[in-house]
């Protein structure tokens, strides 16, 4: 009788092309010797941003691409005594072989027709996938009831597109004579397209736009940073005046799409919820940054669990995760799969609390010495959890006058555990509401320096 997939060695590749990048992982699962991993790699496709076509994309580009990555991940993955017939090498043992090899392709990733019919033509080893609408849908879904969270919302930030994901789930009713519970899930979307680089490059003239703006330059100096950010594919920002406009543009888009469908967003941050980001602009922004920008955006309050998922390792896994010992890839676990998690606490504070402790706590465990934390209003601060392997337990209390508005208990307590739900940080937004941008870029950049965002001149 064959083993049960679950006390099998495995070894399983999967590849995800999205936002001009390859992503490659190869997870590795041994339940005998409480073994597993997930090993990354990264290709940026930017070079072949304008040659993307079947004369590229041909079965020499994928044998060399797979050739590379043999060596990157030090596995043996191609089995090479087939020549240009491409098979994959059978799984035998760690860093020889796969059990299979699965490719993603988002539906929004340029040429993606070229790239798939490529792959299609490259190797019958290959199962081929879309991450396309219908795919979110089923990972929320699946991640809602393996994390037990009630709200889930999934933000794609691109430059050129910005795309929203949520479920939620509705109020629990009674079943058959009230010995069963039914819950219903409510989906949605909402998107943000820009057809063409042109129209892009032009929108950061919106007055719009400028409103969030910060920095003292001419509209010709920030109209050029910023075209020439969007033709070359930057994968890391280089000067201050590109990064505030990528904040600004960030923060604008998301706030206008909140205000376009507020009945998708609504109660966002009230109930046991998360946040999942990925895309170019959460690989761009410093985190800060970037929560700043969600929270003003969203135009959040209460508590939320924020993973920002730059490996783009739950789009790849997070079925495997979801699906657990009936995964027909391979059994991966949490701490391998999931980034570590942010508690973002948004408390309302008065605008009588400034410059008062509004909020304070402690970090809690067995191998470190107690560390207490305050935040000031109109601080937005960032705490960083403990450096141990070591269950963490934090607790707080809110001061002043802040408070929770739909909670009855103004008392924190979060627990961070490699066994469970690992947290990286605790963030504290102590600013008071409602946050005011404008009228101009002095006062925004007055503002940003008192939240912490640094000097932007």
């Amino acid at each position: 009788m064959d083993n049960l997939p679950i006390t099998q060695k495995n070894a399983y590749l999967t590849l995800l092309i999205k936002d001009n990048c390859i992503y490659a992982h190869l997870a590795y699962y041994d339940f005998s010797a409480q073994r597993t991993y997930v090993i990354t790699d990264v290709t940026d496709l930017s070079p072949l941003k304008y040659r993307l076509d079947d004369i590229v994309f041909g079965r020499t580009f994928w044998y060399e691409y797979f050739i590379s990555l043999e060596k990157v991940f030090d596995w043996d993955i191609v089995d090479k005594a087939w020549g240009d017939n491409i098979k994959m090498l059978e799984f035998v043992r760690e860093e020889v072989g796969v059990s299979g090899i699965k490719i993603i392709i988002d539906d929004n990733q340029p040429f993606f027709k070229n790239i798939f019919t490529s792959l299609k033509s490259f190797s019958n080893d290959v199962v081929l996938r879309v991450l396309d609408d219908k795919y979110i849908e089923q990972l929320l879904r699946g991640l809602q009831q393996r994390l037990g969270y009630e709200d889930i919302l999934w933000l794609d930030l691109d430059l050129a597109h910005f795309s929203f994901y949520r479920a939620k789930v509705m109020n629990t009713q009674p079943g058959i004579l009230k010995k069963e519970k039914r819950e219903s899930v409510e989906y949605s979307t909402s998107k943000i397209n820009w057809s063409n680089e042109i129209g892009l490059i032009d929108f950061v003239k919106s007055s719009k736009l400028q409103a969030f703006l910060s920095i003292d330059q001419s509209n010709d100096d920030i109209m050029n940073k910023w075209a020439n950010f969007i033709a070359h594919e930057h994968r890391y920002l280089s000067d201050s005046v590109t990064e505030d406009i990528l904040r600004a543009f960030t923060t604008y888009q998301i706030l206008n799409t909140k205000e376009s469908n507020k009945e998708k967003f609504d109660s966002l941050g009230k109930n046991n919820g998360a946040i999942f980001l990925t895309g170019r602009i959460p690989q761009l922004l410093n985190k800060k940054e970037l929560l700043i920008s969600i929270v003003d955006g969203l135009e959040l309050e209460g508590m939320v669990d924020v993973f920002i998922d730059n490996d783009n390792k739950v789009l790849t896994y997070g079925k495997s995760l979801v699906q657990k010992e009936q995964s027909r890839d391979i059994l991966v676990v949490k701490s391998d799969v999931l980034p570590k998690a942010s508690k973002l606490v948004i408390p309302y504070i008065p605008s009588k609390g400034r410059n008062k402790v509004v909020f304070s706590g402690q970090f809690l465990s067995q191998d470190t010495s107690s560390t207490e934390i305050y935040g000031i209003n109109p601080l937005f601060e960032i705490f960083s959890f403990p450096n141990t392997e070591e269950s963490v337990i934090f607790e707080a209390e809110l001061k002043n006058g802040a408070t929770f508005a739909h909670l009855t208990s103004d008392n924190i307590q979060i627990m961070s555990s490699t066994k469970d739900l690992f947290y990286e940080d605790i963030v504290v937004d102590c600013r008071g509401r409602p946050v005011v941008y404008g009228p101009d870029a002095y006062t925004n950049r007055v503002k940003l320096r008192l939240w912490g965002c640094g000097n932007k001149e």
